[in-house]
């Protein structure tokens, strides 16, 4: 209330002296690596992107086959592992979307 009251006099002073007050926000201002930097960033984060797809492929497979043999093999405990890391390996891929949409939507693609 009292911020309220500072800010009603403020502008009324200032209106009455004949000008306007203006707030300019900032700009958007883009990520940017330093120098000589940005070729070792992309190599680095490319390793990294395919290496969590990989994982994800290969624990895909991996879950998808002790389901199987699981199953097959009438061993309750494998299958419920494969299940298991089935859920776990869909999950885990909706999360390495979301972060590299999130992060994708913080770094940008040049502004």
């Amino acid at each position: 209330m009292i911020v309220h009251a500072i800010s009603e006099i403020a502008t009324t002073l200032v209106t009455n002296a004949g000008t306007t007050i203006k707030a300019e926000g900032v700009s958007n201002v883009c990520a940017q690596a330093p120098t000589g930097v940005a070729p070792y960033v992309a190599q680095i984060l490319g390793w990294v992107k395919y290496g969590v797809i990989a994982i994800i492929i290969g624990a895909g497979f991996a879950s998808s086959g002790a389901l199987i043999v699981g199953k097959f093999g009438q061993m309750g405990r494998a299958a419920q592992l494969g299940a298991s890391g089935l859920f776990w390996t869909v999950i885990g891929a909706i999360a390495f979307v979301c972060i590299y949409a999130i992060l994708n939507g913080i770094v940008g693609n040049g502004c």
